[in-house]
């Protein structure tokens, strides 16, 4: 777990939720600032403790200092729509010189104003092109969308996969073919909420997460062993085998029976229906040459 520090974030905005969410998780106070009450007790009422609140305007400069903006570890300007306002809170935190200043930029243009004012790269966040990378990678490469991609660049990318694949379950890294190489690396795997800093005899478990750092060529093969991939995709087909056997086999039948109904319909038409109405002119024609020998007979009796 990260060393708790006391983290302050100015503006209640769907990023600063979700930087909230987050710090929440991982154990870490933080307080957050806005001027409208309503908006806090709104979003922050959730959160039983880790979250405290404090109501005023950041673009004055006289309150942060009253409520001690200096103190804390890190300041997270999360201000959304306002970018006048959320320009001039970083003001105020540069004039009280807050050492750990994050601000979250809309777009390129409020990003080089914020660089402008003495934030460097790494200060300034920019949350739709985070998200474009790593949708790209992810479009890219075989990692589970419910995992996390760190880092990318065009040749190594550093993310976490989970290991799903039963062929690989109980076995070292050495003995699945996961030591490390010139182009993969296990950097930990993550136990139980536990780290592991692995060597080629660690055991891989169900559902370890292992982080990899790997060049981008080979990253596509890696998710598949880890994650079982290949396996899965047999797993279906074998599964669409055996379907598309029964259903053959179901309209084998069924074509049988329909077959077996027509030969039964044609014996009873061509055999059954003609021998019965044969059988009935056989008989009468019987009928009626027994009367006409009774009365031939009749005739010669009577002559004599």
């Amino acid at each position: 777990m990260a060393k708790k520090k006391s983290i302050a974030i100015i503006g209640v905005s769907n990023f600063s939720l979700s930087v909230i969410k987050t710090l929440v998780d991982k154990k870490q106070q933080v307080t957050v600032f806005d001027y409208d009450e309503d908006k806090l007790n709104l979003h922050l009422s959730e959160y039983e403790y880790g979250v405290d609140v404090i109501v005023l305007d950041s673009t004055n400069k006289m309150a942060l200092a009253k409520n001690g903006i200096k103190a804390y570890d890190v300041v997270i300007v999360g201000v959304g729509t306002n970018i006048e306002s959320g320009l001039m809170t970083v003001l105020n935190l540069i004039d009280l010189e807050c050492e750990n200043i994050i601000a979250r930029a809309r777009d390129e243009k409020h990003k080089r104003i914020l660089t402008a004012l003495g934030l460097s790269e790494n200060q300034i966040i920019l949350p739709d092109a985070l998200a474009g990378n790593i949708v790209a990678a992810r479009s890219m490469f075989n990692i589970d969308l419910d995992v996390d991609v760190q880092s990318i660049d065009e040749d190594f990318v550093s993310t976490t996969l989970s290991v799903n694949n039963h062929n690989i379950f109980n076995k070292t890294i050495l003995a699945t073919g996961l030591s490390t190489t010139k182009d993969f690396n296990i950097i930990q795997i993550r136990r139980k909420g536990k780290i592991l800093l692995p060597d080629d005899y660690t055991e891989l478990k169900e559902n370890d997460e292992v982080v990899v750092f790997a060049r981008t060529t080979v990253i596509n093969e890696l998710a598949e062993k880890i994650q079982g991939g290949a396996k899965d995709k047999k797993d279906v087909n074998d599964e669409l085998v055996i379907f598309e056997e029964l259903e053959n086999d179901n309209n084998k039948n069924m074509n049988k029976s329909i077959d077996d109904k027509k030969k039964d319909d044609d014996l009873f038409d061509s055999t059954a229906a003609d021998d019965l109405f044969d059988s009935i002119i056989f008989d009468d024609n019987v009928n009626e040459t027994i009367d006409v020998l009774k009365s031939e007979k009749n005739k010669k009796e009577l002559k004599k």
